[in-house]
């Protein structure tokens, strides 16, 4: 079994993204998934451009920490933000 779990972990995949055990982020993954869209979208691995292509995982680990917490009946805490706010007398919304 462990060995099963030490070539899963090689494979640069969204769903090892986590570590299906722990629920922590597998760093080495993370940053080789990072630096293979940034050379495939960029060309380079410049710092910019590391930081653009890391924008697209950040949502997928978060996706899957909340799942992981979840299967493990622990809490999650989650908050909600409109993008309508209610109406307040004094404040003036702009007219399209």
């Amino acid at each position: 079994m462990e060995a099963a779990m030490a070539t899963s972990n090689a494979i640069l995949t969204v769903a090892n993204l986590t570590d299906p055990a722990t629920g922590k982020l597998n760093r080495e993954v993370y940053e080789a998934l990072v630096r293979r869209e940034a050379m495939r979208t960029f060309g380079s691995c410049a710092p910019r451009y590391i930081r653009q292509a890391s924008k697209l995982y950040r949502d997928h680990v978060a996706m899957q920490v909340t799942a992981w917490r979840q299967r493990s009946g622990l809490t999650v805490e989650t908050t909600f933000v409109s993008a309508f706010g209610i109406h307040a007398d004094g404040v003036r919304r702009s007219a399209f």
